[in-house]
């Protein structure tokens, strides 16, 4: 029998690789600069998984970028779906000065 593809089997190489690109060699944390890193994170995941993917979906992508300066983060999502088939994936990288937490969603249509 054949193992099942999941979301994390097409989002985890994807996401690795984005944000090692535009987040990782970022070395302090500029406010200014962040909506521009966001941007590119999320859509080049979407991007590239609607291109790459070995399943079908329609994909959502959530980027939150925010100063590592001690302070607690906490967040959740909820959704209504079908659990046979819909997914959600999260990536979190870090570096001494930010924190990089990535969630994508994906939907069968």
């Amino acid at each position: 029998m054949a193992e099942k593809l999941t979301l994390a089997d097409d989002a985890k190489d994807i996401c690795e690789e984005v944000v090692a690109r535009h987040f990782m060699p970022v070395m302090s944390y500029q406010h200014e600069n962040v909506p521009a890193i966001v941007t590119a994170i999320t859509e080049n995941v979407v991007q590239r998984l609607t291109q790459e993917a070995a399943l079908p979906r329609k994909y959502i992508a959530h980027c939150v970028v925010f100063q590592n300066n001690g302070a607690g983060f906490n967040a959740i999502s909820a959704c209504s779906w079908n659990p046979a088939s819909d997914a959600c994936y999260v990536h979190h990288a870090e570096t001494k000065a930010m924190h990089c937490v990535l969630t994508v969603y994906g939907v069968v249509a």
